[in-house]
């Protein structure tokens, strides 16, 4: 699916991709790993966004685990 939008002129696509991919973050809608995607970022400068906005990571023990499991995995 895409999407067209008009940004006002002060907000750039960038910043209007990293609001967007944060928002469906919090919300439980992306994955760490697609919201980066989404954001245009690698993985670990978008956690590190998310940790400089404080925004909790809304996975429980499983999840980590898995996410640990596979970072593991593609060392």
């Amino acid at each position: 699916m895409s999407i067209t939008l008009e940004l006002p002129p002060d907000i750039d696509e960038a910043e209007a991709r990293r609001e967007l991919a944060i928002a469906l973050y919090r919300e439980g809608k992306l994955p760490p790993g697609r919201a980066a995607t989404l954001a245009k970022m690698d993985r670990w400068d978008f956690e590190a966004l998310l940790v400089e906005r404080k925004v909790r990571f809304p996975m429980d023990e499983a999840e980590i685990l898995e996410e640990v499991r596979n970072a593991l995995r593609h060392r």
